[in-house]
């Protein structure tokens, strides 16, 4: 009790606050509730030297980490306010830890927002050439990008935090950042591989007395058996994750019973999820965390539905919907879409249900589509991991082997050139590896991204301009528009004069769509005879004109050679970015609900989004 006493009124030195600081940075001084963040702060500020500038915002950004967690306006007002001060002084390194804050504060309410100030953040810690910065950037990049749907690329930004951390020895985040890795697994639907990372992090947890990565581990093991149907598994682990939460905040307390509705749900024990939801909304009840935390009223729909009361539940179920929305839980909103149409059935409203059938089947469309890309996405990722390990491996072989050979020929001096000479000839041997190495990676993401039949943006490929071309338009206050194309009646042309003519007609097809879109313009193929083209900068009126340009230049198109007769018409669906599209899905969305009105009004024609 002396020495914590004596500890507590001791002078301010630099290397003692350096000291605290790092353990705070590395999770050994836990701020886990309200009196550990206080208590963490007070022994920081007091150990903080007079004066010092630095060490004050460096300070001031674990106060920005830990402080705002109820509040996250006030987060972002905050961080932003510090950023600004440490850019005038040039400390790099705070630009990246309030950039980080700012991204923190920003997950629940605004994700791709989140995702940028990530990219903000990596972009300044490579500056800074922090390891620590650079890791932890990787992983909060990964851990957004994963929490909406892109699995493969938050894998990736784990994978190279990993490698960052293994370089400079850091121990503790290495260990920790196991727990996103089988994040990532478990909402790739790989559940073998996330079990066996997330039991590692529980054993690890355990073993070194950390609370929120055990409470982390069991909460992830809790969904990975709940998506499995594995209800009671689901329902101890969740249970599990409650008991260790009592040890922390109400926050955390309030997800572990959120977690146990939907185990109860998986269980088909309507009344204890209820009751759960009811736990959790108070636990949430602090900040604005409950009002943005949509899972509170689906899980609470979904119960009433259960119990039979179907009114009630449709309330809850719109109050959910708008916040999903906002924040791309698209998995959860094909499930909210499913269940309200369950209830409206059940009042007699069979348009309404029939309506939510179409969107649940629209998005469940989608995570199919998107889960197998991620799955070639991933598969791609681990054969270049393993590629690239098998070529350090013989570069370092060789490499070795060379300095056997020069150190056995400078023993001969007569053979001192011949050695020199066989060194030259060995660095021109592996920068001509090296070179043909970075052309292969170059092809192997051209190709990855190329439909190889037409040679124009796949799916995927598509998607990352999209979001790219949609991004740039939020930022810079300009339109972006979509036009969706599908060619009519092409399965005729497979079935008549099969697949090998089809397949010329998409080739010839897609070269007059390219031919007629301008430099700044970029097509793609979604499958099939879909063609997308994204128009940067392009407003209403000037992207009907293009879409009526393109729809013409199929229909000009002389394939006759082909087959004696034979023509192609196509039917276009436009859309162009509002202020109320959130993302680049509501700007597709409509612009292939008017493409629907294109082909129900006969086809070959050109139909604007309302």
């Amino acid at each position: 009790m002396l020495a914590v006493v004596a500890g507590a009124h001791a002078a301010p030195s630099a290397a003692a606050f350096d000291r605290l600081f790092l353990q705070i940075d590395d999770g050994e001084v836990p701020v886990d509730d309200d009196a550990q963040i206080a208590s963490a702060l007070a022994r920081l500020r007091a150990a903080l030297p007079p004066g010092d500038a630095r060490r004050a915002r460096r300070y001031r950004s674990v106060v920005c980490d830990v402080s705002f967690v109820k509040d996250s306006r006030a987060g972002v007002a905050y961080a932003r306010q510090e950023f600004a001060e440490a850019q005038r002084a040039g400390d790099v390194e705070a630009e990246t830890r309030f950039t980080y804050c700012e991204g923190f504060a920003l997950e629940a309410t605004d994700p791709a927002a989140a995702r940028r100030a990530y990219d903000r953040g990596l972009a300044l810690a490579a500056r800074a050439e922090d390891a620590r910065l650079l890791g932890d950037g990787y992983t909060y990049r990964g851990g957004i990008a994963s929490l909406q749907g892109d699995h493969a690329r938050g894998l990736q930004d784990f994978l190279a935090a990993q490698a960052v951390f293994d370089r400079a020895h850091l121990a503790r985040r290495s260990e920790t950042n196991l727990l996103n890795i089988g994040m990532a697994y478990r909402r790739m639907g790989l559940y073998r591989d996330a079990m066996g990372y997330l039991r590692d992090t529980e054993t690890y947890a355990r073993r070194i007395d950390s609370v929120p990565d055990l409470y982390a581990a069991l909460m992830q093991q809790g969904y990975a058996y709940e998506e499995q149907g594995r209800a009671r598994e689901a329902v101890a682990k969740f249970e599990a994750a409650l008991e260790v939460a009592r040890r922390s905040d109400a926050i955390d307390r309030g997800y572990a019973q959120l977690g146990l509705a939907n185990g109860w749900l998986a269980a088909k024990a309507p009344e204890r999820a209820l009751a759960a939801v009811a736990a959790a909304r108070r636990e949430l009840a602090v900040g604005d965390i409950a009002g943005h935390e949509p899972m509170l009223d689906e899980a609470e729909g979904r119960a009433l539905a259960a119990l039979g009361q179907p009114r009630a539940a449709i309330a809850a179920f719109d109050r959910a919907e708008p916040l999903m929305r906002s924040q791309q839980t698209t998995r959860y909103l094909a499930l909210l879409h499913r269940a309200r149409a369950d209830s409206e059935e059940a009042l007699g409203d069979r348009s309404a249900a029939l309506a939510d059938l179409r969107a649940y089947i629209d998005l469940d469309k989608r995570l199919q589509a998107s889960a197998d890309d991620q799955q070639v996405q991933f598969a791609r990722l681990r054969f270049d991991a393993g590629r690239r390990a098998l070529e350090h491996a013989r570069l370092d072989l060789d490499r070795r082997a060379s300095e056997q050979q020069i150190r056995a020929l400078e023993r001969q001096r007569p053979w001192r050139w011949t050695v020199l000479g066989l060194g030259m000839a060995l660095l021109a041997a592996l920068a001509a590896l090296a070179v043909q190495q970075a052309r292969e990676s170059r092809r192997l993401r051209v190709l990855a991204l190329t439909d190889p039949l037409t040679g124009i943006a796949n799916r995927r490929g598509l998607r990352r301009l999209a979001e790219d071309a949609f991004a740039s338009a939020q930022a810079d206050g300009r339109p972006v528009s979509v036009v969706l194309l599908d060619l009519d009646h092409f399965k005729r042309v497979n079935d008549e004069h099969g697949h090998a003519i089809g397949d010329i007609v998409l080739v010839h097809a897609s070269r007059a769509l390219v031919d007629a879109l301008r430099p700044q313009e970029r097509l793609g193929r979604t499958g099939g005879e879909d063609f997308v083209a994204i128009l940067p900068g392009t407003r209403r009126d000037d992207a009907a004109r293009i879409a009526e340009k393109l729809r013409g230049a199929v229909a000009q198109l002389d394939i006759s050679q082909l087959a004696p007769g034979l023509a192609v018409r196509t039917s276009a669906g436009v859309a162009t970015s509002t202020a109320g599209d959130d993302r680049i899905d509501d700007l597709i969305g409509r612009a292939d609900a008017a493409l629907y009105r294109a082909k129900s009004a006969g086809r070959d024609r050109v139909c604007m989004a309302d």
